[in-house]
């Protein structure tokens, strides 16, 4: 039960809109949504929670379309739950307009409301659970990752912020635990496949990798080497304990190669190369910087090391302020 609960939690705005969320019992819905991992804004909780009650009471119409009855029977089902949305976070204006409309929350914890809104946040009790935001901060935007879970999801919105485009959502094109180790299987699955971000867990639970805008496909250039504009590396927990840092492409010409017998590589040091079969050799290594910019060290504990496990994405939809124009996005749909 709690690995579901997890998982819904982290994959809560995908889940939200399936036809077994509206048919959970109260218990169930009550133990998702009581939890801190339950990933969504509360405003969008509370939405999820009113069409699960409308859902069970047979009720279509909006709420200022309700009969009594039908009303009556909305708040029958919502009897035990609306203690376990966090009524106090949501925005001013939404529970003026969305929730108060339904009859489903009490006076006193309406005017609760309404005095928590009028209150100088210092004075605020800071250990009551109702005003403890979930993560929302780490709403999953890397769906079915295995890498960026759990207490790694805000780490998800940092590569977002690298990439230009904070709430950008994306797609899982290729997984070497799932689809195979081998530098086939990646090629399969990821050549032709752009923009890309590539994530790698190393031994010592480093997550590192990069991020190109230019796919990986066969070239007649010497080395297999391709520009890209955009491209960068990153070390999200680095093995020193330091902060997240990101390192920009400085030689252009050589942001990405090709190689049929290698995974992902990255700049002509290389600065990043995957191996085949990563996960049983120490043949992966990182020579920072050569063509991109940083200070003189590896992305992962040592200059070799074995990668456990290394996730592609691609961006689930195009997003059009994060690409400067003229900058073309080819997406392979038809391998995940």
């Amino acid at each position: 039960m709690e690995r579901c609960i997890i998982y819904i939690g982290e994959n809560a705005a995908e889940c939200v809109k399936t036809h077994a969320f509206l048919t959970l019992t109260k218990d169930a819905l009550i133990k998702i949504i009581s939890s801190d991992y339950f990933c969504l804004a509360e405003e969008e909780v509370w939405r999820c929670v009113l069409a699960w009650a409308k859902y069970h009471a047979g009720v279509t119409q909006p709420t200022a379309h309700w009969t009594e009855e039908e009303r009556a029977r909305v708040c029958q089902h919502l009897s035990g739950v609306m203690g376990h949305v966090r009524l106090l976070l949501i925005d001013s204006q939404v529970f003026a307009e969305e929730v108060e409309p339904t009859g489903a929350v009490p006076m006193e914890l309406s005017l609760e409301r309404y005095r928590y809104a009028a209150l100088h946040p210092n004075k605020l009790v800071e250990n009551d659970k109702r005003l403890q935001p979930r993560l929302t901060v780490a709403i999953n935007m890397f769906p079915g990752s295995v890498i960026l879970r759990n207490d790694k999801l805000p780490l998800q919105s940092i590569l977002n912020s690298w990439f230009g485009s904070p709430k950008q959502c994306w797609r899982l094109v290729y997984r070497a635990s799932t689809h195979g180790y081998g530098s086939s299987a990646f090629h399969r699955y990821c050549d032709g496949v752009a923009p890309c971000m590539v994530i790698g867990l190393g031994d010592h639970g480093e997550i590192s990798g990069g991020f190109t805008d230019v796919a990986w496909a066969k070239t007649s250039r010497k080395g297999g080497y391709m520009h890209s504009e955009r491209a960068f590396l990153f070390a999200l927990n680095p093995a020193n304990g330091g902060q997240p840092a990101k390192f920009d492409i400085v030689k252009k010409p050589y942001a990405i190669c090709y190689h049929p017998d290698c995974g992902p590589i990255f700049g002509a040091g290389a600065d990043l190369l995957i191996s085949s079969n990563c996960n049983v050799n120490i043949d992966s290594y990182s020579n920072l910087p050569h063509s991109y910019d940083g200070p003189d060290l590896t992305l992962f504990a040592d200059y070799n090391f074995c990668v456990s496990d290394y996730e592609v994405y691609t961006v689930a939809s195009p997003p059009a302020p994060a690409l400067p124009p003229g900058v073309p996005i080819k997406q392979k749909y038809d391998r995940y």
